[in-house]
């Protein structure tokens, strides 16, 4: 069974700017390193208040490495049953079971309806911590993926991993529907346009902070300026967001509004 949504994996370029600015910054801490020896890829996890990220770091990346957010993973107790269920349901595959490149554990690769990546991992050890404290940042809010096809994936999601329902925004005036699903503490977001999004497929990382306006000014003291035009208020009306990125991109996005689960 599909019990957890883990972590989202991220390929970045240069493992001493992004440890900088997950662990400096948002406050990361590092709860597993590992070594994929037969590609040298640096494996190494980090836990952002009670949430997590993989960052993976090629060595010698290829020249066409896609850096950012490459896929979701998901733990499940029985990886042959679960990718072999996903499969006969209309998956596609991109790699069957096999032992883990780092040698924990075993893994598998599907795309959801929409094309995103989707690993199922089986293993032993459980790296999250205890929810980390930060000045700034309260809790991970959720993950972002794009959903051009909305019943597809909503099926996939709910049905075929076994989400739960938490909640469902729409904002009038630009037709975006807004579906959440999640593990407990752990949220997937899907987002749809009536008219079909070809950007990229995962979206941003969201994290609660207390207070927007706050928060960019101490990220600002410490060198990461917010996009232009944020803060602003949130699409849906409830509370603010603003944007920063890491050093490869990816759009993390700080939300002040009440936990989805209270809202």
């Amino acid at each position: 069974m599909i019990y957890e949504l883990n972590h989202a994996g991220v390929v970045i370029r240069d493992l001493d700017k992004s440890l900088a600015f997950y662990q400096d910054v948002l406050g990361a801490r590092v709860v597993a390193r590992n070594v994929i020896p037969s590609s040298q890829t640096d494996v190494i996890y980090l836990q952002i208040a009670g949430g997590m990220i993989e960052l993976l770091h090629r060595r010698q990346p290829a020249p066409n490495e896609v850096f950012g957010i490459t896929h979701l993973g998901f733990m499940t107790d029985n990886l042959d049953a679960d990718y072999n269920a996903l499969v006969e349901s209309g998956s596609e595959s991109v790699a069957a079971p096999k032992v883990a490149g780092t040698g924990i554990g075993r893994l598998a690769f599907v795309r959801d309806p929409n094309g995103a990546r989707i690993e199922l991992l089986q293993r032993d050890v459980d790296f999250r911590a205890a929810p980390i404290e930060h000045a700034a940042i309260v809790s991970f809010d959720h993950f972002s993926v794009r959903a051009n096809d909305l019943t597809a994936a909503t099926d996939f999601y709910a049905r075929r991993l076994g989400m739960k329902p938490l909640k469902e925004m729409s904002v009038p005036q630009t037709q975006l529907s807004i579906l959440y699903f999640h593990f407990g503490y752990d949220v997937v977001e899907l987002l749809h346009r009536p008219t079909p999004d070809t950007g990229d497929i995962f979206g941003h990382i969201a994290l609660r902070v207390e207070d927007v306006n706050g928060a960019l000014k101490r990220f600002a003291a410490q060198g990461v300026s917010a996009e232009p035009g944020t803060p602003k208020p949130a699409g849906t009306g409830i509370g603010r967001i603003g944007i920063i990125r890491d050093p490869d991109g990816v759009r993390i996005e700080l939300v002040d509004r009440g936990d989805l689960r209270t809202l």
